[in-house]
């Protein structure tokens, strides 16, 4: 796979600090030849911080490509010190595994699919196609979930050939999307759950934390909203 920027946080999600050079520059809009910012897009939001002294306001996925909007313009050719908001990054990563996790356990005990997402610092929030809200059946599945991150256990990212991943019809866990027509995946693997995934995880499911349900929500038919927060 070739893209224009490298994503260095496809090689390790915990890259706080990185040196790169602009290669394309539309207003505040900056495109760098590699980087430790991973753009908002998939239900995350795109991770902020700072290209030397320039604020990084925002990054956004644009195809394949991760688009930084920055503070002041930069100029093609610079080479710039990038700097992740880390304490906001590390957030969405605990959120982000988290999920999976619900997912995974959510998928094989009911079968369900995610319908949406928006994952947040302090809240995050997942909808399920179950058909009728069982609060007390979701609250036993957030404790198992608990208990296996407890335990810990090791997130293991890898590619797959997208001809060879099309044949296991469990790694889809979204009711209306398929990952991107590429030739390979990029699959996050948790043991209990395993998904088509560009985003930024934790290394071991100890770092997650206690997932704690804060709010319930029916959302049209076949549609259940979970809120949840980590501690």
């Amino acid at each position: 796979m070739i893209f224009l920027t490298k994503k260095l946080f496809w090689e390790d999600a915990y890259i706080r600090e990185f040196e790169a050079i602009v290669t394309n520059v539309d207003g505040n809009k900056i495109l760098l030849d590699q980087t430790a910012f991973n753009g908002r897009g998939g239900g995350l939001p795109g991770d902020v911080g700072w290209l030397d002294n320039t604020k990084v306001l925002d990054s956004v996925k644009q195809g394949d490509e991760i688009v930084h909007i920055v503070e002041d313009e930069l100029k093609i050719g610079q080479k710039v010190y990038g700097k992740l908001d880390w304490e906001k990054r590390y957030k969405i990563m605990r959120m982000h595994t988290a999920a999976h996790l619900l997912i995974g356990i959510f998928a094989n005990k009911e079968g369900l699919l995610v319908t949406g997402n928006q994952l947040g610092y302090d809240e995050s929030r997942m909808d399920f196609n179950m058909e009728i809200l069982d609060k007390e059946k979701i609250l036993n599945y957030v404790e198992e979930a608990n208990m296996i991150s407890n335990k810990g256990g090791k997130v293991k990212i890898y590619f797959v050939k997208r001809s060879e991943a099309m044949k296991d019809k469990t790694l889809i866990k979204m009711a209306a999307a398929m990952p991107p027509d590429v030739d390979e995946w990029r699959i996050v693997d948790i043991g209990i759950d395993k998904q088509p995934d560009g985003g930024v995880h934790v290394s071991d499911l100890k770092e997650i934390g206690k997932i704690v349900v804060t709010k319930f929500e029916n959302k049209g038919k076949n549609n259940r909203r979970l809120y949840f927060k980590l501690e």
